[in-house]
């Protein structure tokens, strides 16, 4: 290993790594601005603008006001795709011209990725240096992830910033201001509930503590709700749901487990599944799904000594469960993927490296060469090599703490 520890300690890759970093941030300036009339901000706008003309986006076609304000529609999602929280949320944004709201909200992008970086760089702490957290911002703004959340004005960043503020207030005692953090982000966009039970249970507190929480966790949600409008979240539940999730069946760009079982189930009918078919592979994608999380969580149940990675392993856990996992997801990876980094740095083993480094080779292989899509069956496996990424981080955080598991057991019976 020691020519690696002294590839490591190379200035010319700090050199390479604000080279590379100036040279990305540099064409910002140039692509972002032509993304204005596309893609989800099309849905964040429009649909905001209609409550406030009144009109309900999810029972009317966002198509007449797309054009009228000079956005391209899209015709797979005729309707608003986000919740009545988000669009009220948006509001004010929608209130200002098109292309002023659009510099606002890439701001907030921007924003929340430099909050991730920070809120990382505090927690780790000493553990991680100046100069290793040079290299995870370098890694973290070039990676393909960011690019898309950026390119596509995906809300990712935003709640991942949310999530790992969450675990913050966790760590600093602050339980309520977690669960309250944790809540803000899925009644944005509903996923990461799966890591709310997790700082229910962790926040300190005996049973009267957690009882509160909860009821504090339900008392917002009900109260988001009535605010912006029960009528709504019906309406979204019962047309902009099954027109967004329905297509993600079948796409490309999706990398959960859960879609893997259904595009494998339907690649078993010949990729036309009667609807008695479809409807047990969506069932079957979905168990597996949350059979991984409730893993996860009996997995943390049976290791409680080791937060960090309990907390890494759920989030891991959230992206690999959730039915819909696009590749801009993947930024709640970067607290994760810096601590794995961290733990193979503290006693680094060639195996190690080589597993860590193919890890972040295949978070970032989204959209698989054209090649592949003349052979359905293999293009599946292929697209999905994003999610072994995943899965394989999984293993070691999984690893890591069995391990962590096995020493405190040793260390007690001594």
């Amino acid at each position: 290993m020691n020519w690696l520890r002294r590839l490591a300690q190379n200035r010319l890759l700090d050199v390479g790594a604000v080279v590379v970093l100036l040279v990305l941030i540099s064409r910002w300036p140039v692509v972002l601005p032509s993304r204005w009339n596309d893609y989800d901000f099309n849905h964040y706008y429009v649909g905001s603008r209609m409550l406030v003309e009144g009109q309900n986006p999810y029972r009317t076609s966002i198509q007449a006001m797309s054009a009228a304000r000079g956005f391209t529609y899209t015709e797979h999602l005729p309707v608003a795709g986000y919740p009545p929280s988000f669009l009220w949320l948006f509001v004010p944004l929608a209130a200002l011209p098109p292309r002023a709201a659009y510099a606002i909200w890439v701001s907030v992008e921007i924003g929340s990725l430099m909050v991730i970086l920070r809120l990382t760089r505090r927690l780790l702490g000493e553990r991680l240096s100046a100069r290793g957290w040079l290299f995870v911002a370098m890694l973290a703004i070039t990676s393909r992830s960011v690019t898309y959340n950026l390119l596509f004005s995906q809300t990712q960043l935003f709640l991942a910033a949310l999530v790992l503020a969450a675990y913050a207030a966790h760590r600093a005692g602050k339980p309520g201001w977690a669960c309250l953090a944790i809540s803000a982000a899925g009644i944005l966009k509903f996923y990461p509930f799966v890591l709310l039970p997790w700082f229910l249970w962790r926040g300190i507190g005996g049973v009267r503590a957690r009882w509160h929480r909860l009821l504090g966790v339900i008392g917002f949600v009900l109260a988001v709700v009535v605010l912006t409008g029960p009528g709504l979240w019906r309406d979204f539940f019962q047309y902009s749901i099954p027109a967004g999730v329905g297509d993600e069946i079948g796409r490309t760009f999706n990398y959960s487990l859960s879609g893997l079982v259904t595009n494998l189930g339907y690649a078993h009918h010949g990729f036309h599944p009667s609807p008695s078919e479809k409807q047990w592979w969506w069932f079957a994608g979905t168990m597996t799904g949350l059979g991984v999380i409730a893993g996860a969580y009996c997995v943390c149940g049976r290791a409680p000594g080791d937060p960090e990675m309990q907390f890494c392993l759920l989030c891991v856990a959230m992206l690999v469960g959730t039915v819909t996992v696009q590749g801009h997801y993947f930024v709640f990876l970067v607290f994760p993927l810096t601590v794995a980094a961290l733990r193979v740095a503290a006693r680094p083993t060639l195996s190690q490296v080589i597993w860590l480094t193919l890890i972040v080779l295949a978070l970032n292989h989204l959209n698989p060469p054209d090649f592949f899509q003349r052979h359905p069956t293999w293009y599946i496996f292929v697209n999905d090599i994003p999610l072994y990424g995943v899965l394989g981080l999984g293993a070691f955080f999984w690893r890591e703490m069995w391990s962590h598991r096995k020493l405190t057991a040793a260390l007690v019976s001594g």
